[in-house]
């Protein structure tokens, strides 16, 4: 028992921990499988690659301008019921997409994905912050980034698999009946953290949009760079599976490896990551990380077939395993514990609403470019970050 009981602190299984690692691993398992067939499923729709771009921008908008909102809700109603929310609107919107015969029928599934979202992303990091006390956060991070990336060991490549053999509609059945299961166990097992709940304030919603131009306590250096970070790949994560798909005439099953590649190689490093963090410190840790993403579009931008991209994705899994605890992290240490939802969804919204017409920029620049141009983008946008990293505040040791 002394063996499990320091294995099991040293991974934070505590409290909520535990629940919340399976419901998430459990949810990721069906967004994984989707991710690889979703882009070439809505082109196979008749859909060009524009448009795909545009369902890129109209997602991101969307939920940027809601968790201007919905990160003060989450401080309001508390964190169960908000996921509770989030998990309403996505099974609505999966059993659309089952039905759709056309790319112009997967719009109101996007727009339920957004409102989501909106609610999910800011509710799920304070949830686990609230799980763990302040020096495990750094671990509890990568155990929160790790339940997204370990499914990503099977679930990429038997998407392609399923895909290529009985086409992407089977994909969207199995994302119903994992999404269905996680929401179950989420309800079941997981109890509300937030202890100091406030009303519901209209005017707090109004404050953020102040606060975006305006970070309290030291924090825009941070934004700034959380900003340029999320936009370098934001050019890209819109429409990179449907770019590699038609660039390099790949098959499902290898864009399956490819993001396999990806997964597997950020899930073994999270928790290392997570230490180093817990050790160091966020800001130097951020610093390293955002370096690693300029290495990332330099690898991108000199790929030119399918094994150089193994390569990129391979140091694309380092650097996100880095970036995601250093950041979260951060933020956590920065802001109070009443304030962290909003905060997150302030940052997240800030984010979005910079960059919400990269996916279309993105695609633009591969129609007239192809590959290299939408990665030179990114790579650009990654430089500039490299140099903003040094002006981040320190906070911690």
């Amino acid at each position: 028992m002394g063996y499990w009981k320091r294995a099991r602190d040293f991974l934070s299984f505590k409290g909520n921990i535990p629940a919340l690692v399976v419901n998430r691993i459990v949810d990721s398992t069906g967004w994984n499988m989707l991710e690889t067939i979703w882009q070439p499923y809505i082109l196979g729709l008749g859909a060009s690659m524009t448009v795909l771009g545009a369902f890129g921008s109209v997602y991101t908008a969307l939920v940027s301008t809601l968790q201007l909102g919905t990160g003060e809700l989450s401080d309001s109603i508390g964190r169960k019921r908000a996921i509770v929310l989030c998990y309403s609107f996505s099974i609505i919107g999966i059993v659309i997409a089952i039905f759709a015969g056309s790319w112009a029928m997967l719009i109101p599934t996007v727009v339920l994905w957004a409102v989501a979202d909106s609610l999910g992303d800011p509710t799920m990091p304070p949830l686990f912050a609230e799980s763990v006390g302040e020096s495990q956060r750094g671990t509890a991070f990568s155990l929160f980034s790790l339940t997204w990336f370990l499914p990503g060991f099977y679930s990429y490549l038997v998407a392609g698999f399923l895909a290529d053999s009985y086409g992407g509609h089977i994909i969207l059945r199995i994302l119903l009946v994992t999404e269905v299961a996680s929401f179950l166990i989420f309800v079941v097992f997981v109890r509300e953290t937030l202890r100091g709940r406030k009303p519901v304030d209209l005017r707090g919603i109004a404050d953020n949009f102040r606060e975006l131009l305006r970070p309290r306590g030291g924090l825009g250096s941070f934004y700034a760079l959380a900003i340029l970070n999320h936009l370098s790949w934001a050019l890209l994560a819109g429409t990179f599976v449907g770019m590699v798909w038609r660039s390099f005439d790949l098959t499902l099953t290898q864009i399956g490896m490819l993001l396999n590649a990806f997964t597997i190689v950020a899930a073994l490093s999270l928790l290392p990551m997570g230490k180093l963090v817990d050790r160091f410190g966020s800001r130097r840790p951020l610093i390293l990380a955002t370096a690693l993403t300029c290495l990332l579009f330099t690898s991108y931008y000199l790929s030119t077939e399918f094994l150089s991209l193994l390569l990129a994705q391979i140091l694309r899994g380092v650097s996100v395993a880095l970036i995601e605890p250093a950041s979260n992290t951060y933020l956590s240490n920065a802001v109070p514990e009443a304030e962290r939802g909003k905060f997150f969804g302030s940052l997240n919204g800030l984010k979005g609403l910079a960059s919400f017409p990269a996916p279309i920029i993105g695609a633009f620049l591969f129609e007239v470019y192809g590959f290299q141009g939408a990665a030179l983008a990114g790579l650009i946008c990654s430089l500039m970050a490299v140099a903003l990293s040094l002006r981040v505040k320190k906070l911690d040791a």
